[in-house]
Protein backbone atom coordinates (compact mmCIF):
# COMPACT_ATOMS: atom_id res chain seq x y z
CA UNK A 1 0.00 0.00 0.00
CA UNK A 2 2.44 2.48 0.94
CA UNK A 3 4.50 1.73 -2.39
CA UNK A 4 1.15 2.62 -4.19
CA UNK A 5 1.22 5.85 -2.62
CA UNK A 6 4.94 6.63 -3.01
CA UNK A 7 4.21 6.08 -6.39
CA UNK A 8 1.71 8.46 -6.85
CA UNK A 9 3.81 11.14 -4.98
CA UNK A 10 7.06 10.12 -7.14
CA UNK A 11 4.54 11.48 -10.66
CA UNK A 12 3.88 14.50 -8.92
CA UNK A 13 7.77 14.53 -8.25
CA UNK A 14 8.51 14.63 -12.14
CA UNK A 15 6.21 17.31 -12.43
CA UNK A 16 7.86 19.77 -9.63
CA UNK A 17 11.53 18.86 -11.37
CA UNK A 18 10.07 19.48 -14.63
CA UNK A 19 8.75 22.66 -13.72
CA UNK A 20 11.98 23.16 -11.82
CA UNK A 21 10.75 23.45 -8.52
CA UNK A 22 11.48 23.24 -5.11
CA UNK A 23 8.29 21.90 -4.22
CA UNK A 24 4.60 21.67 -4.47
CA UNK A 25 1.75 21.99 -1.21
CA UNK A 26 -0.86 19.51 -1.61
CA UNK A 27 -4.02 21.50 0.29
CA UNK A 28 -7.03 19.82 -1.06
CA UNK A 29 -7.79 16.97 1.21
CA UNK A 30 -9.00 14.86 -0.96
CA UNK A 31 -5.81 14.99 -2.89
CA UNK A 32 -3.88 14.63 0.49
CA UNK A 33 -5.73 11.10 0.64
CA UNK A 34 -5.30 10.22 -2.85
CA UNK A 35 -1.20 10.96 -2.66
CA UNK A 36 -0.87 9.51 1.26
CA UNK A 37 -3.92 7.32 2.47
CA UNK A 38 -4.35 9.67 5.34
CA UNK A 39 -7.89 9.90 5.91
CA UNK A 40 -7.91 12.79 8.46
CA UNK A 41 -8.44 16.28 8.20
CA UNK A 42 -6.60 19.50 8.74
CA UNK A 43 -3.52 18.74 7.17
CA UNK A 44 -1.53 19.75 4.16
CA UNK A 45 0.98 17.67 2.32
CA UNK A 46 4.70 19.01 0.73
CA UNK A 47 5.93 17.34 -2.27
CA UNK A 48 9.80 18.23 -2.64
CA UNK A 49 12.56 17.06 -4.97
CA UNK A 50 14.20 15.07 -2.45
CA UNK A 51 11.43 13.76 -0.37
CA UNK A 52 8.06 14.67 0.82
CA UNK A 53 6.43 15.81 4.45
CA UNK A 54 2.53 15.49 5.64
CA UNK A 55 1.98 18.54 8.09
CA UNK A 56 -1.28 18.14 10.72
CA UNK A 57 -1.55 18.29 13.82
CA UNK A 58 -1.07 16.30 17.38
CA UNK A 59 -4.93 15.05 16.87
CA UNK A 60 -3.62 12.81 14.30
CA UNK A 61 -0.59 11.31 15.62
CA UNK A 62 -1.86 7.68 16.23
CA UNK A 63 -4.15 7.77 12.91
CA UNK A 64 -0.61 9.16 10.79
CA UNK A 65 1.68 6.24 12.05
CA UNK A 66 -1.30 3.63 11.54
CA UNK A 67 -2.15 5.09 7.85
CA UNK A 68 1.36 6.06 7.03
CA UNK A 69 4.24 4.75 8.71
CA UNK A 70 6.57 5.33 5.82
CA UNK A 71 5.45 8.88 5.33
CA UNK A 72 7.92 12.11 7.49
CA UNK A 73 5.55 13.97 9.21
CA UNK A 74 5.40 17.49 10.81
CA UNK A 75 3.17 17.93 13.99
CA UNK A 76 2.09 21.70 14.52
CA UNK A 77 0.96 22.74 18.34
CA UNK A 78 -2.06 24.00 18.90
CA UNK A 79 -1.60 27.46 18.31
CA UNK A 80 0.13 27.72 14.94
CA UNK A 81 -1.77 28.17 12.01
CA UNK A 82 -0.66 25.54 9.03
CA UNK A 83 1.24 28.26 7.00
CA UNK A 84 3.55 28.95 9.71
CA UNK A 85 4.10 25.25 9.77
CA UNK A 86 4.98 25.34 5.88
CA UNK A 87 7.11 28.29 6.96
CA UNK A 88 8.75 26.21 9.61
CA UNK A 89 9.53 23.24 7.02
CA UNK A 90 10.12 25.26 4.10
CA UNK A 91 11.88 28.39 5.38
CA UNK A 92 14.98 26.01 6.57
CA UNK A 93 16.02 26.54 2.95
CA UNK A 94 16.90 30.42 2.20
CA UNK A 95 14.68 31.18 -0.44
CA UNK A 96 12.93 28.51 -3.40
CA UNK A 97 10.09 28.07 -5.69
CA UNK A 98 6.75 26.47 -4.38
CA UNK A 99 3.45 25.52 -6.34
CA UNK A 100 0.62 25.85 -4.87
CA UNK A 101 -2.98 24.31 -5.55
CA UNK A 102 -4.55 27.29 -7.23
CA UNK A 103 -8.58 25.50 -6.85
CA UNK A 104 -8.45 24.73 -3.31
CA UNK A 105 -6.36 27.73 -1.61
CA UNK A 106 -8.00 30.87 -0.52
CA UNK A 107 -6.69 34.29 -0.90
CA UNK A 108 -6.24 34.57 2.43
CA UNK A 109 -4.33 31.55 3.13
CA UNK A 110 -2.68 31.81 0.11
CA UNK A 111 -1.32 35.87 1.53
CA UNK A 112 -0.23 34.04 4.91
CA UNK A 113 1.78 31.36 3.14
CA UNK A 114 4.04 34.68 1.34
CA UNK A 115 4.23 35.91 4.38
CA UNK A 116 5.67 32.92 5.78
CA UNK A 117 7.73 32.22 2.95
CA UNK A 118 9.11 35.55 2.57
CA UNK A 119 11.96 34.95 0.01
CA UNK A 120 10.53 31.88 -1.58
CA UNK A 121 8.43 32.36 -5.14
CA UNK A 122 4.96 31.14 -4.85
CA UNK A 123 3.26 29.73 -7.96
CA UNK A 124 -0.34 28.20 -9.07
CA UNK A 125 -0.54 24.95 -10.36
CA UNK A 126 -4.06 23.69 -11.90
CA UNK A 127 -5.52 20.17 -11.77
CA UNK A 128 -2.45 18.55 -10.97
CA UNK A 129 -3.42 15.95 -8.92
CA UNK A 130 -7.31 15.86 -10.25
CA UNK A 131 -5.62 14.54 -13.49
CA UNK A 132 -3.74 11.63 -12.22
CA UNK A 133 -7.00 10.97 -10.26
CA UNK A 134 -8.77 10.53 -13.71
CA UNK A 135 -7.29 7.11 -14.35
CA UNK A 136 -7.80 4.75 -11.56
CA UNK A 137 -5.57 1.87 -10.49
CA UNK A 138 -5.98 -1.64 -9.61
CA UNK A 139 -6.63 -0.99 -6.27
CA UNK A 140 -9.11 1.89 -6.64
CA UNK A 141 -11.63 -0.16 -9.64
CA UNK A 142 -11.70 -3.17 -6.77
CA UNK A 143 -12.91 -0.41 -4.26
CA UNK A 144 -15.43 1.25 -6.83
CA UNK A 145 -16.49 -2.68 -7.40
CA UNK A 146 -16.85 -3.19 -3.97
CA UNK A 147 -18.97 0.24 -3.50
CA UNK A 148 -21.15 -0.51 -6.74
CA UNK A 149 -21.57 -3.87 -5.02
CA UNK A 150 -22.77 -3.05 -1.43
CA UNK A 151 -25.26 0.03 -3.18
CA UNK A 152 -26.62 -3.39 -5.35
CA UNK A 153 -27.15 -5.17 -1.95
CA UNK A 154 -29.05 -2.54 -0.03
CA UNK A 155 -31.08 -2.16 -3.47
CA UNK A 156 -32.42 -5.50 -4.17
CA UNK A 157 -33.34 -6.00 -1.01
CA UNK A 158 -36.18 -3.56 -1.15
CA UNK A 159 -38.77 -5.23 -2.81
CA UNK A 160 -40.52 -5.91 0.24
CA UNK A 161 -40.29 -2.48 1.40
CA UNK A 162 -41.95 -0.87 -1.33
CA UNK A 163 -45.44 -0.47 -0.54
CA UNK A 164 -48.26 2.10 -1.17
CA UNK A 165 -47.72 3.43 2.37
CA UNK A 166 -44.35 4.50 2.22
CA UNK A 167 -43.47 7.98 1.67
CA UNK A 168 -40.27 8.95 -0.40
CA UNK A 169 -38.21 9.55 2.91
CA UNK A 170 -39.45 6.33 4.21
CA UNK A 171 -37.24 4.56 1.11
CA UNK A 172 -34.29 7.15 1.67
CA UNK A 173 -34.10 6.43 5.39
CA UNK A 174 -34.29 2.50 4.64
CA UNK A 175 -32.35 2.40 1.47
CA UNK A 176 -29.17 4.33 3.39
CA UNK A 177 -29.62 2.22 6.52
CA UNK A 178 -29.79 -1.13 4.50
CA UNK A 179 -26.31 0.08 2.62
CA UNK A 180 -24.63 0.68 6.47
CA UNK A 181 -25.85 -3.14 6.81
CA UNK A 182 -24.12 -4.01 4.04
CA UNK A 183 -20.85 -2.45 5.10
CA UNK A 184 -21.08 1.22 2.90
CA UNK A 185 -19.19 3.27 5.39
CA UNK A 186 -21.56 6.23 4.18
CA UNK A 187 -23.80 7.48 1.06
CA UNK A 188 -22.01 8.60 -1.78
CA UNK A 189 -24.24 11.81 -1.81
CA UNK A 190 -28.06 12.78 -0.37
CA UNK A 191 -30.16 9.99 -2.17
CA UNK A 192 -32.25 11.05 -4.70
CA UNK A 193 -36.03 9.72 -4.46
CA UNK A 194 -38.99 11.17 -6.32
CA UNK A 195 -41.95 10.00 -6.97
CA UNK A 196 -44.79 10.19 -10.21
CA UNK A 197 -44.30 13.96 -11.11
CA UNK A 198 -41.86 14.38 -8.37
CA UNK A 199 -39.75 12.06 -10.16
CA UNK A 200 -39.06 15.03 -12.99
CA UNK A 201 -36.76 16.72 -10.29
CA UNK A 202 -33.52 15.49 -11.28
CA UNK A 203 -32.14 16.23 -8.06
CA UNK A 204 -35.09 16.77 -5.91
CA UNK A 205 -34.99 16.05 -1.99
CA UNK A 206 -37.09 13.04 -0.88
CA UNK A 207 -40.38 14.40 0.71
CA UNK A 208 -43.84 13.28 2.36
CA UNK A 209 -44.97 11.91 -1.04
CA UNK A 210 -46.60 8.46 -0.33
CA UNK A 211 -46.09 5.98 -3.15
CA UNK A 212 -49.90 5.42 -3.45
CA UNK A 213 -51.13 6.23 -6.54
CA UNK A 214 -47.92 6.92 -8.26
CA UNK A 215 -46.93 5.43 -11.82
CA UNK A 216 -43.21 5.16 -10.81
CA UNK A 217 -40.62 6.09 -8.40
CA UNK A 218 -37.13 7.61 -9.11
CA UNK A 219 -34.27 5.95 -7.08
CA UNK A 220 -30.66 7.89 -7.11
CA UNK A 221 -28.74 6.57 -4.76
CA UNK A 222 -24.65 5.26 -3.96
CA UNK A 223 -22.40 3.75 -1.42
CA UNK A 224 -19.18 4.68 -0.04
CA UNK A 225 -16.54 2.05 0.77
CA UNK A 226 -12.93 2.66 2.13
CA UNK A 227 -13.60 6.31 0.95
CA UNK A 228 -14.77 5.34 -2.89
CA UNK A 229 -18.16 5.61 -4.43
CA UNK A 230 -20.92 4.41 -6.74
CA UNK A 231 -23.42 6.04 -8.66
CA UNK A 232 -26.74 4.40 -9.87
CA UNK A 233 -30.42 5.16 -10.79
CA UNK A 234 -33.07 2.58 -11.15
CA UNK A 235 -37.24 3.33 -12.03
CA UNK A 236 -39.09 1.29 -9.76
CA UNK A 237 -42.46 0.69 -12.58
CA UNK A 238 -45.59 1.17 -9.69
CA UNK A 239 -47.87 1.12 -12.89
CA UNK A 240 -46.89 -2.15 -14.93
CA UNK A 241 -49.35 -0.89 -17.92
CA UNK A 242 -48.84 2.29 -18.33
CA UNK A 243 -47.60 2.79 -21.81
CA UNK A 244 -45.93 6.42 -21.65
CA UNK A 245 -44.13 5.18 -19.06
CA UNK A 246 -43.02 2.33 -21.26
CA UNK A 247 -42.39 4.54 -24.22
CA UNK A 248 -40.24 7.19 -22.15
CA UNK A 249 -38.42 4.43 -20.11
CA UNK A 250 -37.19 2.71 -23.33
CA UNK A 251 -36.59 5.49 -25.02
CA UNK A 252 -33.94 6.58 -21.97
CA UNK A 253 -33.20 3.14 -21.99
CA UNK A 254 -32.25 3.18 -25.84
CA UNK A 255 -30.08 6.32 -25.70
CA UNK A 256 -28.23 4.74 -22.64
CA UNK A 257 -27.30 1.75 -24.68
CA UNK A 258 -25.93 3.39 -27.53
CA UNK A 259 -23.54 5.77 -25.92
CA UNK A 260 -22.08 3.06 -23.74
CA UNK A 261 -21.59 1.07 -27.10
CA UNK A 262 -20.14 4.13 -28.59
CA UNK A 263 -17.51 4.72 -25.56
CA UNK A 264 -14.46 3.72 -26.33
CA UNK A 265 -10.61 5.17 -25.95
CA UNK A 266 -9.63 8.38 -27.94
CA UNK A 267 -13.42 9.04 -28.34
CA UNK A 268 -13.99 12.28 -26.53
CA UNK A 269 -16.74 12.90 -24.13
CA UNK A 270 -18.60 15.33 -26.07
CA UNK A 271 -19.22 12.35 -28.75
CA UNK A 272 -20.82 10.39 -26.41
CA UNK A 273 -23.23 12.96 -24.99
CA UNK A 274 -24.69 13.74 -28.63
CA UNK A 275 -25.16 10.15 -29.16
CA UNK A 276 -27.78 9.56 -26.28
CA UNK A 277 -28.83 12.90 -27.00
CA UNK A 278 -29.57 12.08 -30.51
CA UNK A 279 -31.60 9.22 -29.13
CA UNK A 280 -34.00 11.10 -26.85
CA UNK A 281 -34.11 14.07 -29.70
CA UNK A 282 -35.51 11.59 -32.86
CA UNK A 283 -37.95 10.33 -30.18
CA UNK A 284 -39.50 13.40 -30.12
CA UNK A 285 -37.57 14.36 -26.28
CA UNK A 286 -35.09 16.66 -26.74
CA UNK A 287 -35.46 19.68 -24.80
CA UNK A 288 -36.72 17.28 -21.82
CA UNK A 289 -33.34 15.79 -21.46
CA UNK A 290 -31.83 18.50 -19.82
CA UNK A 291 -27.96 17.88 -17.83
CA UNK A 292 -24.86 16.26 -19.12
CA UNK A 293 -25.02 12.33 -19.97
CA UNK A 294 -22.24 11.51 -17.02
CA UNK A 295 -19.65 12.33 -15.23
CA UNK A 296 -16.31 10.86 -13.95
CA UNK A 297 -16.45 9.85 -10.27
CA UNK A 298 -14.33 8.02 -7.70
CA UNK A 299 -13.23 9.24 -4.03
CA UNK A 300 -15.67 12.36 -5.13
CA UNK A 301 -18.62 12.19 -6.57
CA UNK A 302 -18.45 14.40 -9.29
CA UNK A 303 -14.58 14.46 -11.07
CA UNK A 304 -13.82 15.02 -14.28
CA UNK A 305 -14.27 14.18 -17.17
CA UNK A 306 -17.33 14.62 -17.84
CA UNK A 307 -19.68 13.43 -20.55
CA UNK A 308 -20.92 16.86 -21.65
CA UNK A 309 -21.48 18.94 -24.43
CA UNK A 310 -18.68 21.60 -23.61
CA UNK A 311 -15.97 18.83 -22.26
CA UNK A 312 -13.99 17.95 -25.28
CA UNK A 313 -11.26 15.44 -23.41
CA UNK A 314 -10.09 12.18 -24.64
CA UNK A 315 -11.80 8.88 -23.00
CA UNK A 316 -8.61 6.85 -21.84
CA UNK A 317 -8.44 3.18 -20.37
CA UNK A 318 -8.97 3.49 -16.76
CA UNK A 319 -11.47 6.44 -16.65
CA UNK A 320 -14.51 5.45 -14.53
CA UNK A 321 -17.45 7.43 -15.35
CA UNK A 322 -21.29 7.58 -15.08
CA UNK A 323 -23.76 6.95 -18.30
CA UNK A 324 -27.47 8.46 -17.13
CA UNK A 325 -29.28 9.84 -19.80
CA UNK A 326 -32.89 11.20 -18.50
CA UNK A 327 -36.08 12.52 -19.63
CA UNK A 328 -37.87 15.22 -17.11
CA UNK A 329 -41.68 15.80 -17.96
CA UNK A 330 -43.40 18.54 -15.70
CA UNK A 331 -46.34 16.84 -14.37
CA UNK A 332 -46.19 13.60 -15.20
CA UNK A 333 -42.54 12.54 -14.00
CA UNK A 334 -39.17 11.71 -14.89
CA UNK A 335 -37.09 8.58 -15.80
CA UNK A 336 -33.34 8.82 -15.13
CA UNK A 337 -31.72 5.21 -15.96
CA UNK A 338 -27.55 5.35 -14.63
CA UNK A 339 -24.91 2.77 -14.85
CA UNK A 340 -21.68 3.44 -13.54
CA UNK A 341 -18.73 2.21 -16.38
CA UNK A 342 -14.79 1.98 -16.77
CA UNK A 343 -13.08 2.56 -19.87
CA UNK A 344 -11.23 -0.71 -21.18
CA UNK A 345 -8.48 -0.79 -23.96
CA UNK A 346 -11.31 -2.01 -26.78
CA UNK A 347 -14.53 0.21 -25.46
CA UNK A 348 -16.18 -0.24 -21.85
CA UNK A 349 -17.42 -2.66 -18.95
CA UNK A 350 -20.55 -1.79 -17.82
CA UNK A 351 -19.61 -2.47 -13.74
CA UNK A 352 -23.05 -2.15 -12.66
CA UNK A 353 -24.29 -4.59 -15.11
CA UNK A 354 -25.93 -7.17 -12.33
CA UNK A 355 -28.09 -4.50 -11.50
CA UNK A 356 -31.40 -5.15 -13.45
CA UNK A 357 -32.79 -2.23 -15.36
CA UNK A 358 -34.96 -3.17 -18.36
CA UNK A 359 -38.74 -2.83 -17.71
CA UNK A 360 -39.80 -5.65 -17.75
CA UNK A 361 -37.10 -7.05 -15.11
CA UNK A 362 -37.44 -3.97 -12.84
CA UNK A 363 -41.41 -5.07 -13.14
CA UNK A 364 -40.64 -8.49 -12.43
CA UNK A 365 -38.42 -7.34 -9.03
CA UNK A 366 -40.98 -5.09 -7.47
Amino acid sequence: MTNRFLKRRNKIRRYVIRQRLDAVLISNPINVRYLTGFTGGDSYLIIGVSGDILLSDTRFIIQIEEECPDLEAYFRSANEPLPQSIGRTLGKTTSGKLGVEAGSITLAKYERIVQALPTWKIVSTQNLVEELRQIKDADEKRLIRKAINTAYQAFRSLPEFITPERSEIDIRNELEYRMRLYGAEDKSFPSIIGAGARAALPHGSPGLQKLAGQSHLLIDWGAITNGYMSDLTRVVILAKKDKKLRTVYETVINAQEAAIKAIQPGKRCNEIDTVARSVISDAGYGKYFNHGLGHSFGLEIHESPRFAAGDHSLLKPGMVMTVEPGIYLKDWGGVRIEDDIIVTNTGCEVLSRLIPKSFDEICCLF
